[in-house]
């Protein structure tokens, strides 16, 4: 683990000392949860996104390099069939 120190402002060190008293938990260790659920909620949107789009390709009858050559290359792609 590595030590750190930052700056907070007023209203959210009140929220950390409150929850800090009501969980019987160290402000820094609400912190660090905090910032674990963070990334991995940050995480998750990614993997999802991913999914989203995985096989987006997979129905389209073109030439896929020809097409993503065309796109570099700054050509309109007109007629794209599904």
């Amino acid at each position: 683990m590595k030590r750190t120190q930052i700056y907070l402002d007023e209203e959210v060190y009140k929220y950390l000392k409150a929850e800090s008293k009501r969980t019987g938990k160290s402000v820094s260790e609400i912190i660090r949860e905090k910032l674990r659920a963070e990334i991995n909620q940050s995480k998750e949107n990614l993997v999802k996104a991913i999914d989203e789009t995985a096989g987006i390709w997979q129905y389209k009858t073109e030439n896929v390099e020809e097409t993503i050559r065309n796109i570099r290359k700054g050509k309109r792609i007109d007629n794209i069939r599904y």
